[in-house]
């Protein structure tokens, strides 16, 4: 068995789930641990046993044992700390979005291109067994086309540390962007289509957000086969912890409720109804968790291990991403409505 030697950049809440995914496959050892704050990136060190710990990222760029770096510090960073471990020939999964602009995120694709390295954007959601069960029910025309897509959320953050990294976040992106690229990759995943335009709306009701930023927001987009498709998000203190997915067709409508929003029987994990007029009803436990690093972690080992292309996953990258920074742009500027531009990658 190959062993792949792992380095996890950035030591927060996200950093956590992937180090504890590292140390759960046999086939990965975790190296090192980095965070610009010194005792994070002890802790880590100390928490999840790996070999060292540093404050800066170069240190590991020629690690001889290291062939894979899992970058999770704030959007801002990702360019520059994915394209220099590219380049030092590691293979890197980043997590969403992948940069702050398209101009960004091409850079890093041309840098993917130039030194043949793996890379692997962490839409997590596709590894969801939920989500892939609906993917196939949709698939399998249980819901016919075309579609409406209703895709809400909201965070209720009561803890004082939870809310000081939304505000953080806010200051340099938007919960539609860093969210919202998640549920938009599922909506053309689902369908197949390509977004043709976006219209949105926004309010910043925190005194805390930043100026110019807002912390709700909602896009909703027109897609080539006909669907259409709705995002919600806040991340305000009084906006209540919820979750509404859900898919309606001429033939009828599928709706997941996550594991912790039912009203009974959550040990049977997440609830997928079915419904078709006239009247059959059926539900669907899907076991499982929202957010399967483990998963992914795997997928990503396997395309190193097989040699596969990970531009089909970037190109659908970039276009979430664009479709986002688009909603985005339409709320700040208070725009009716945007077209998407669906050149293919070069």
């Amino acid at each position: 068995m190959t062993r792949h030697g792992v380095v996890v950049i950035g030591c927060g809440v996200t950093g956590s789930m992937h180090c504890q995914s590292v140390c759960n496959m046999p086939s990965l050892q975790l190296l090192g641990v980095v965070d610009i704050i010194d005792t994070r990136a002890r802790d880590f060190a100390e928490r999840f046993r790996a070999d060292e710990w540093s404050t800066d990222y170069h240190k590991f760029l020629n690690h001889r044992d290291c062939d894979l770096v899992i970058v999770t510090t704030w959007p801002s960073s990702h360019r520059q700390i994915v394209i220099d471990f590219l380049k030092a020939g590691k293979h890197v999964l980043c997590e969403k979005p992948l940069a702050p602009t398209l101009k960004d995120v091409d850079e890093i694709i041309a840098t993917v291109k130039e030194t043949g390295r793996k890379l692997l954007v962490g839409y997590i959601i596709r590894h969801n067994a939920s989500y892939k069960k609906i993917k196939v029910m949709i698939d399998e025309g249980q819901i016919g086309s075309p579609i409406i897509m209703r895709m809400l959320g909201g965070e209720h953050p009561i803890e004082d540390e939870h809310w000081r990294r939304d505000v953080l976040l806010a200051k340099e992106t938007s919960p539609i962007i860093d969210c919202g690229c998640h549920y938009v990759d599922i909506m053309r995943w689902f369908t197949r289509a390509e977004v043709l335009s976006v219209s949105g709306v926004g309010l910043r009701l925190s005194p805390e957000i930043p100026e110019g930023k807002y912390d709700y927001g909602i896009i909703t987009v027109r897609l080539n086969d006909g669907s259409v498709g709705i995002y919600e998000v806040g991340w305000t203190r009084n906006y209540r912890n919820f979750s509404e997915k859900e898919f309606v067709g001429p033939k009828g409508r599928i709706r997941l409720i996550y594991r912790e929003f039912r009203g009974c029987h959550p040990e049977e994990g997440d609830l997928i109804e079915y419904y078709s007029y006239p009247g059959h009803y059926e539900i669907i436990n899907v076991k499982g968790v929202m957010k399967r690093a483990d998963v992914q972690l795997q997928y990503m080992v396997d395309m190193i291990e097989h040699n596969e292309d990970p531009m089909q996953g970037l190109e659908d990258a970039r276009k979430s991403l664009e479709i986002v920074l688009t909603g985005d742009e339409v709320i700040r500027k208070g725009l009716m409505c945007s077209s998407i531009d669906n050149k293919r990658l070069k």
